[in-house]
């Protein structure tokens, strides 16, 4: 589980990476700057090998992460509800800091919020957990698909067809504005006139996450999957269960792969300021793709790892995957003090091959950092906060020496 923590949170950095240096604006419209080949290759690999695909790992870890935190709390006799209530609501206040005076596309604050969803299913069946983690992301689709069905009806009304596109074309030349704006402030030195812009870009983030491919109901069904493995027993005995592993990772890659090429392909043609049926056929495909694509790699890992246990690279990794939350935090950190004018100003100044070229360091140099601090302490910086906030306590930080 460490392993796959540590292996999601590289696949995030790589993803996150463009949205720290270009402003959220450019990179999810048509106003992208580098348009040269090798740019438009790295963000065409991006989008169909990795968008989507770690954060659904991420957030199928934080459902599995619950089931553990409530049994752990019910064989100690202790109430686990409040106790996660008050775990939710500490990861609030990182996110919403994090949101706000960092960077807008936090997903910590997400999870907080979407984590009150899972105690619902605290003493719920086997049953009745896996009826609602299919049902969340096919009311996914459903929600999306209706904004296509009305805003397409409406556009088929000659009298309200001219008064539509015009509210859009408004749209697209806010969000070309607000790009603007967002450009110069964050290459300015200025870190506090950075904020309105951010909470701008918060208010565009959010609208995706109830609209979009990684949507509130997409996002819940993938926590209660991983509840669902949790209870299943799904980690257990891993060494009995590898033939069978094996031979399910070429049908979950060519599935998963076949479904996000031809997602990658509609929403090219698709219109991302106007709801049309390309995007309705990219998120449908996005949905129920995604997660394959998402186990495949999951299972790779888990078979690479057992194939080749003794090398030196999965202590590190596992190791980051043991800080989770540091890790993730820090990586904000260093790409926005290499892309924000108040550090090395590189926004807008490094293509799309460079970005993903300057992650990779970035996550060794923290794989090897996380190694060095676990070999000394307990558990992450952020993981102690937050687990001395949660129950009122200070646990054991430092390591004795022996």
């Amino acid at each position: 589980l460490d392993l796959l923590r540590g292996f999601a949170l590289f696949g995030i950095i790589l993803v996150n990476v463009q949205y720290m240096g270009l402003p959220f604006f450019k990179v999810l419209t048509d106003l992208h700057p580098f348009t040269d080949p090798a740019s438009m290759a790295g963000r065409t690999f991006v989008s169909i090998f990795l968008e989507g695909k770690f954060i659904t790992l991420f957030s199928f870890l934080f459902g599995f992460g619950f089931w553990i935190f409530v049994s752990r709390a019910r064989e100690k006799g202790r109430n686990a509800g409040p106790l996660f209530l008050r775990r939710l609501l500490i990861l609030a206040l990182i996110g919403a800091a994090h949101a706000t005076l960092f960077w807008a596309g936090d997903i910590l604050l997400i999870y907080a919020i979407l984590g009150l969803f899972l105690m619902i299913f605290l003493n719920r069946s086997d049953k009745t957990v896996k009826v609602w983690m299919i049902l969340l992301p096919v009311f996914q689709i459903l929600l999306f698909l209706l904004i296509v069905v009305l805003v397409q009806w409406g556009l088929a009304i000659p009298e309200a067809r001219d008064e539509i596109l015009t509210t859009f074309d408004e749209a697209q030349d806010q969000l070309e504005q607000m790009a603007i704006a967002a450009h110069h402030a964050y290459r300015s030195s200025d870190w506090r006139a950075m904020i309105p812009v951010r909470l701008q870009e918060l208010g565009f983030v959010y609208q995706g996450f109830i609209m979009g491919g990684i949507g509130i109901f997409y996002l819940m069904g993938v926590f209660l999957a991983g509840v669902f493995a949790g209870r299943a027993g799904w980690f257990s005995h891993i060494d009995e269960k590898l033939p069978i592993i094996q031979k399910r990772i070429p049908w979950l890659l060519i599935y998963g792969l076949t479904c996000s090429i031809i997602g990658y392909i509609l929403m090219k043609n698709g219109n991302i300021i106007i709801p049309d049926w390309n995007l309705g056929g990219f998120l449908i495909l996005f949905v129920i793709g995604t997660p394959a694509l998402t186990a495949a790699y999951g299972m790779m890992l888990i078979l690479a790892y057992h194939r080749w246990k003794s090398a030196r690279f999965w202590i590190g990794l596992g190791a980051a995957g043991r800080m989770s939350l540091t890790i993730y935090l820090t990586q904000t950190l260093i790409l926005t003090t290499l892309f924000y004018g108040y550090g090395f100003g590189l926004m807008g100044n490094v293509a799309v091959p460079g970005m993903l070229l300057m992650a990779c360091p970035v996550f060794a140099i923290q794989m090897a950092a996380a190694y060095w601090w676990m070999q000394r302490f307990h558990m992450g910086p952020f993981e102690w906060l937050w687990r001395a906030a949660t129950y009122g306590h200070l646990p054991p930080f430092r390591k004795k020496e022996t």
